[in-house]
Order: structure tokens, then C-alpha cells, then sequence
């Protein structure tokens, strides 16, 4: 696990609980595409890594299982989980079901305020071609709209779907004319939220969603043929 070098130091240094620590230094490894699908994740190798016990690797691999990242498995033991079109489709159908319930339930307490920070963000995102600053100021933009919908468990599950496509949602990033069509749909999303228009948002949002989940879904398919 020599791969996890960097991620380990990092974890060491913030001297953090255990359990916790581990968890997001191998969640970050994940997101970004250092641990791929399908990779073995050896519990003895990451224990020696970090230099605690595997007690405390296997509680770690737990709260990643939990968040869809990990696939535990009696006999193979735990690997890094990989979707495949058909798990993205779903989480696509959810994502937009989840997102669109929630945008309502917010629209009526969006302010000036709400709004002005959304523009910013959009902004932001046209400066930067740093893929951890776009995925960031991608939840940003969306959180500015949702965040006062007022439904913990329902923004809880969100972002469970969110994190399981964070690492397609990177490589998609990266492909030239994604960000520009991604952009576009942003400020067509603030536009509708501005003038209250309730069901339109709903609509473009799932739209701009399944355009998403059909992106990655294709990408997976290429990457399949490829390997």
C-alpha cells in the first residue's frame, strides 16, 4: 500500500482520531481516483501504512462501506466499489427525485442573498480548472439552492449518491466541453429559481441530472470496452 504514502503522512501529522482519520485519507484516495474500482484493500498493508491496528482498519472500511465506497465481501475481503452503468442509472433516478424535492421545499425561503451567492459560485467555477476546486464549488452551487430546505435525512442520503459518483464525476470534469455544459445548465437552474418557477426548476434540474448520470454511464461503458 505504498500508494497511500502521501494520504498516511497527512493523517499521522493532523494527529485525529483513528478511525475517522483513516477513513477520510482513504475516501480522499478513492474520490480521487488514487484507489480505483475493483482494487483490493488489505487490511494488514493499511494498518502497517498507518500505523495503527486493523481493528481500527476494519472500523474505517465500515463507515466507507456505509457511504458506498467500499464492497466488503466474506472470503475476497474489502475492495474498492465500482459501479457500473446500471448502479449509476439508479442513483441518477434518486439523485433527481431527491434533488428536485428538495429545491422545492426550498424555493419559497431563497433570498436575494441565496441568489448572489450562487452567481459568485458560477463564477468561481469559470476561473478554475482545478478538479478538487470544481467538484467543491459544484456542491457549493448546488447547497446555495437546497441548504434551506430544512431536510437533514433527505440531504443525508443526497450526499451518500453524491460521494459513490464523485470519482466518474472527476473524469467527466476533465473532458473538454463538459464544463462549459455544465455551466450552461447553472445559471439556466438560477435563472428558473429567481423567477419562482417551481415546476420548471424541478424539470430542467432532473434534466440536467439524467445528462449527468447519462455522461458517466457512457464513460463506463468506454473504459469497459477499453480495458
Amino acid at each position: 500500500m505504498k500508494i497511500l504514502e502521501s494520504f498516511a503522512q497527512e493523517v499521522i501529522a493532523k494527529r485525529q482520531p483513528a478511525t475517522a482519520s483513516i477513513a477520510d485519507a482513504l475516501r480522499d484516495a478513492i474520490l480521487k481516483g488514487v484507489l480505483k474500482g475493483g482494487e483490493p484493500l488489505r487490511q494488514d498493508a493499511i494498518a502497517k501504512q498507518f500505523a495503527v491496528s486493523q481493528v481500527t482498519v476494519r472500523e474505517a472500511l465500515r463507515i466507507l462501506e456505509h457511504e458506498g465506497l467500499v464492497e466488503v465481501a466474506a472470503r475476497r475481503g474489502a475492495v474498492v466499489y465500482s459501479l457500473s452503468p446500471d448502479d449509476v442509472a439508479e442513483i441518477t433516478d434518486l439523485r433527481a427525485t431527491l434533488e428536485g424535492s428538495l429545491i422545492k421545499a426550498a424555493m419559497p425561503s431563497l433570498n436575494a442573498q441565496d441568489f448572489e451567492k450562487a452567481e459568485a459560485t458560477i463564477r468561481q467555477l469559470e476561473q478554475t480548472s482545478d478538479i478538487d476546486e470544481l467538484i467543491a464549488l459544484n456542491v457549493v452551487f448546488h447547497q446555495c439552492l437546497y441548504g434551506k430546505a430544512s431536510r437533514p435525512r433527505t440531504t443525508a442520503i443526497l450526499d451518500r449518491l453524491r460521494i459513490s459518483l464523485e470519482p466518474y464525476l472527476r473524469l467527466l470534469w476533465n473532458k473538454t466541453g463538459y464544463k462549459r455544459q455544465s455551466q450552461d445548465d447553472h445559471k439556466k437552474i438560477l435563472e428558473l429559481c429567481r423567477e419562482k418557477k417551481i415546476a420548471e426548476v424541478e424539470k430542467f434540474l432532473r434534466v440536467h441530472i439524467e445528462k449527468t448520470g447519462s455522461e458517466i454511464e457512457d464513460l463506463l461503458k468506454s473504459l469497459a470496452t477499453k480495458g
